[in-house]
């Protein structure tokens, strides 16, 4: 048998080399319409990410465009009525003895300079007012209420003209208009003068006890925070609060070894002429007459606060006067103390206020 058929060395039928060529290129052509048709899918498949990414983003800028356009004139049209006039701006460095003034249709106040900025004098002073049909100003400070409302007057220096503090005014109604502005601010229609106390000792002129340097009381008399003084002081806290403002007992009734300690402490540190000024001696001080209250910060700082000012402009409402007011040091023998107030009632408090004099001239002991 012919065993040629089988064997591995049987001659194998050659392929031209056109035929090679034409497999070579047909091979070719497949593979590059895969790799083509690979490339289309990727390039499709990015270019729908692409949009569901820019379909997203777009709802996001619509969401914050409605949300300003909504938010946004809330905003305005809150924001300046705040500042404009109920917040007196003080970044000088000027110091005035009040930085809000309540006065009545045609009536005058005028905030006292207490300390000027570095290398501007009083003839530097330059007034002007916000709103001149409520209240005008003169070139001395002069404040004069034209009709109801509230306004800002502005000191400004000539020298420097980054040195600038604002006042508050209120100007209300004349007594004529209505005769509710003049009455006092506390529930009461008029704060009624504390009782006369028969205790032995004590020194009462025209019915108000008077504790100064000349007249004292004894070692043995502490009564507690009057209950009238202590009501009526509330009620000021509380028409304080209504205009933002925050006014507190720093310190109410005090006894007689109390005031011993803190005035030999005070001579020690001072020197007994300074702390004459500055600290009662034992048996006379008011705070032993539980008629009076420290408020706050019982020190000079107080004195620049608004609630300095509100106190000198409303305290009298209420029946409470400052004690020691500005100016008045030669007579009274204390140092001005804002923080200071004595009840009185608000008959008193009210003829001392508007006349500007101290208690001691009010009662003829000056």
């Amino acid at each position: 048998m012919d065993d040629n058929r089988y064997s591995s060395n049987r001659p194998r039928r050659k392929v031209s080399r056109r035929t090679y060529r034409n497999r070579r290129l047909a091979a070719l052509a497949i593979i590059g319409f895969l790799v083509l048709l690979f490339v289309i899918l990727i390039a499709n498949a990015c270019k729908d990410k692409g949009d569901k990414k820019s379909s997203s983003s777009g709802k996001n800028v619509t969401t914050i465009t409605t949300t300003t356009t909504v938010t946004d004139p809330s905003i305005t049209t809150t924001a300046p009525t705040t500042t404009a006039v109920t917040v007196p701006v003080n970044e000088s460095d000027f110091r005035l003895d009040k930085q809000t003034v309540s006065i009545m249709v045609g009536e005058k106040d005028m905030p006292r300079v207490l300390e000027y900025p570095d290398g501007t004098l009083e003839a530097d002073e330059r007034w002007s007012t916000s709103d001149p049909s409520i209240a005008v100003v003169d070139s001395y400070g002069h404040i004069t209420g034209v009709s109801p409302g509230v306004c800002l007057v502005t000191l400004k220096s000539a020298a420097d003209p980054k040195q600038e503090v604002q006042i508050k005014v209120t100007v209300r109604g004349s007594a004529s208009d209505n005769d509710s502005t003049t009455s006092p601010q506390s529930s009461r229609a008029e704060a009624p003068a504390p009782s006369v106390d028969d205790t032995e000792g004590l020194t009462y002129v025209n019915g108000v006890l008077l504790v100064n340097k000349e007249y004292g009381v004894p070692a043995t008399y502490a009564p507690p925070l009057n209950s009238l003084c202590y009501e009526q002081f509330s009620l000021l806290t509380s028409a304080a609060a209504k205009e933002g403002l925050k006014i507190y007992i720093c310190t109410g009734f005090r006894s007689y070894k109390d005031q011993e300690k803190i005035y030999e402490e005070s001579v020690k540190t001072y020197g007994e002429a300074m702390a004459d000024i500055c600290t009662a001696s034992p048996g006379h001080s008011e705070h032993q007459t539980g008629l009076c209250v420290d408020c706050n910060t019982a020190d000079s700082s107080f004195g620049y606060t608004a609630e300095a000012a509100w106190l000198e402009q409303h305290a009298h409402e209420f029946g409470f006067i400052i004690r020691y007011p500005l100016g008045k040091e030669d007579i009274t023998g204390r140092q001005y103390e804002p923080w200071h107030i004595r009840y009185v009632g608000s008959k008193i408090a009210s003829r001392i206020h508007n006349s500007g004099i101290c208690l001691e001239e009010y009662l003829g002991v000056a």
